[in-house]
């Protein structure tokens, strides 16, 4: 079965690389107008330039999601130049990978401000502007270390994480009486870039980049494999801002090669 989301207005936050490139692609082929949404506009400018080469309909523009007036503002031109607002992924995020005790004040709240106030920032103007549609599809992503503790490294990523699933269901509730839909999905091991800025801190301590990957996928991940693509993140995104989603909300959908059953 294919999905299409002819005429919809897409909005992605942190689309500049990684999933939040794969889901503005996968999106624009199912015929919506996407808004990538990013602080470095230029990735977010080359990415809606190819998309748009290819005939689909894209739109640049910068956004500071830890603002929530710079949010607000990208929802309020997508609305103005498409006269809807249908689907919003807040998909920004960042990574620090020192040990609990050494984590610095600053790295905490640099996590704290992108991934999960950028999230809530999102959630809260995509539903206030949502309202008045009677409609709405809000997808947040998540990561199976907010599912729980990891070792050390990633302690204060995972707090964020885990707050995003809570804040996923608070905006479902929410949401609820207005028809909006309010979703999280929660990614294992993808060799994106956020990914290989990993591996770098592995190499820098000495590791050799491989065998740390190759660990990484045995350590955490039952089934083992290696081929889990950014694409598989966004055709569970395009699944859950379709109409064959009505129906779910509030949940937090494990997309990771079994890891949170770990």
């Amino acid at each position: 079965m294919e999905i299409l989301l002819d005429k919809q207005t897409v909005v992605i936050f942190g689309a500049g690389w990684g999933i939040g490139q794969a889901m503005a692609r996968v999106f624009a082929e199912a015929q919506a107008t996407v808004y990538v949404a990013d602080i470095m506009l230029e990735n977010a400018q080359v990415l809606a330039q190819k998309i748009v080469d290819q005939g689909y309909k894209a739109v640049a523009v910068s956004c500071d999601v830890s603002d929530y007036e710079s949010v607000d503002a990208v929802l309020e031109k997508a609305e103005k130049e498409t006269g809807r607002l249908d689907v919003i992924i807040n998909n920004a995020g960042i990574v620090t990978l020192n040990s609990f005790l050494e984590t610095s004040q600053e790295d905490i709240q640099k996590l704290f401000n992108i991934n999960l106030l950028g999230a809530n920032n999102g959630m809260q103007a995509g539903i206030k502007r949502m309202m008045k549609y009677d409609k709405g599809k809000i997808i947040n992503t998540s990561s199976f270390a907010g599912r729980h503790a990891l070792p050390e490294g990633f302690s204060h990523y995972g707090m964020t994480k885990a707050g995003i699933i809570y804040l996923t269901q608070a905006g479902a509730y929410a949401g609820a009486d207005y028809n909006i839909n309010v979703n999280a999905i929660c990614p294992g091991i993808i060799r994106s870039q956020m990914w290989e800025k990993i591996l770098d801190s592995y190499a820098q301590a000495g590791q050799d980049r491989e065998e740390a990957w190759r660990t990484s996928l045995k350590h955490f991940i039952p089934l083992k494999r290696g081929d889990q693509k950014p694409e598989d993140i966004a055709y569970t995104a395009l699944f859950l801002a379709s109409d064959l989603a009505d129906h779910i909300t509030g949940q937090a959908v494990n997309v990771d090669g079994g890891a949170a059953m770990n």
